[in-house]
């Protein structure tokens, strides 16, 4: 059997945002200690990511009228690649505004093989 490699992963990642890559900017707020008191940092990051409807999305939204029937979801995933570094923790929600509307990271998940970070993937929410 075929063992997967963290560099396969990594080209199939990068190969797959390369086709169709939307640029975002995330915002973070950090605390740091300064001379002793907090002192609040905020620092732009520039990520390239892949973003795409969630098919398997359970929250879905139904509304018929005599016009006819429509069917909207609002939930997303998106891949960004190993150098991302995405920390989502519950006090400190990650929001960024692209093509697809403004949306929200609600979690993340590093996908590691061979004991290596190769990429993230995250369920996103656009907030209306």
């Amino acid at each position: 059997m075929a063992k997967l490699k963290a560099k396969k992963i990594i080209d199939a990642i990068n190969k797959g945002i390369a086709l169709n890559p939307t640029t975002i900017e995330i915002k973070h707020t950090e605390k740091v200690i300064v001379d002793g008191a907090f002192d609040e940092i905020e620092s732009v990051k520039s990520l390239n990511v892949l973003i795409y409807l969630d098919n398997s999305s359970t929250q879905i939204n139904i509304d018929s009228k005599t016009i006819g029937t429509s069917y909207s979801t609002n939930k997303y995933k998106m891949i960004a690649d190993k150098d991302a570094k995405l920390n989502i923790n519950p006090k400190e929600a990650i929001e960024f505004t692209c093509k697809e509307g403004h949306m929200k990271i609600t979690a993340t998940y590093p996908i590691v093989i061979e004991d290596t970070i190769c990429g993230y993937m995250s369920d996103i929410e656009r907030i209306d």
